[in-house]
């Protein structure tokens, strides 16, 4: 936690506001994904985020960095750009926590869009220019938020109009099966107002092998085992995405 935060709390706790027992939270104009600025260079992005890092296409992070001006570490991916990963800052958060406000708390917890988890990176070309940005549903939640993280994909739909979407549903291939009685595998593209290329994709199934009962004791699987992903990317449409393979 950072030092000005803490001195912060202690005045708090120490000191309340007159006739309250808790100070009450102060507005917050922290950052977030939707701040990025596609197309900006890097000294014009947000520089309240943190935990940066280089980025693995929606894994784990990889090489630290200082911030998104240090993006030339990262090496370039198929698509000549750089991924850097990030996390929001969490002052808000603990704040609220520590004053037992926890309306707020939830509303600022961890990195999130639409209250989905997720792993967000920012993608910059070899000038430092913001030419996408990504956004990746984190199984490492709930079970509850684990299972419907595919529904992100509608959130984010809804957010810039579902009639402006082209989709497809894609077959079931090599072994995959619904999870119950559903199956989502929906690819779908547009573009924004202001002519950026808007990719989401969902998925919500079984993979080969993947079951939700354990064949050797005939009990369910705690958690259960399948795919329950959303992705979304955000690009400069003059930008040729080369994307992984991915069924």
């Amino acid at each position: 936690m950072h030092k000005a935060l803490a001195g912060l709390l202690l005045t708090a706790l120490l000191v309340p506001a007159p006739g309250l027992a808790w100070a009450q939270p102060a507005p917050s104009q922290r950052s977030d994904f939707w701040s990025l600025k596609v197309g900006a260079p890097v000294a014009e992005q947000p520089a309240d985020f943190q935990e940066f890092a280089c980025g693995t296409d929606g894994g784990p992070p990889s090489t630290p960095l200082k911030g998104f001006k240090d993006f030339a570490t990262c090496p370039a991916d198929a698509s000549g750009l750089h991924e850097v990963q990030f996390r929001y800052d969490d002052e808000v958060e603990y704040w609220a926590l520590a004053m037992q406000v926890a309306p707020v708390a939830e509303r600022y917890a961890g990195t999130s869009i639409g209250e989905f988890p997720v792993i967000i990176s920012a993608l910059f070309d070899d000038g430092g220019v913001l030419r996408g940005v990504r956004a990746v549903s984190d199984d490492r939640t709930s079970l509850r938020n684990r299972r419907s993280a595919y529904t992100l994909a509608i959130y984010l739909k809804g957010k810039f109009g579902t009639g402006r979407w082209t989709c497809e549903e894609l077959p079931a291939t090599d072994g995959q099966t619904p999870v119950g009685n559903r199956f989502v595998k929906q690819d779908c593209t547009a573009r924004s107002e202001d002519g950026l290329a808007l990719s989401v994709k969902a998925r919500l199934l079984h993979r080969r092998g993947q079951t939700a009962i354990d064949p050797h004791t005939n009990q369910v699987r705690k958690g259960g085992q399948y795919e329950s992903t959303a992705r979304f990317e955000m690009f400069d449409p003059s930008i040729t995405v080369v994307e992984n393979a991915q069924d």
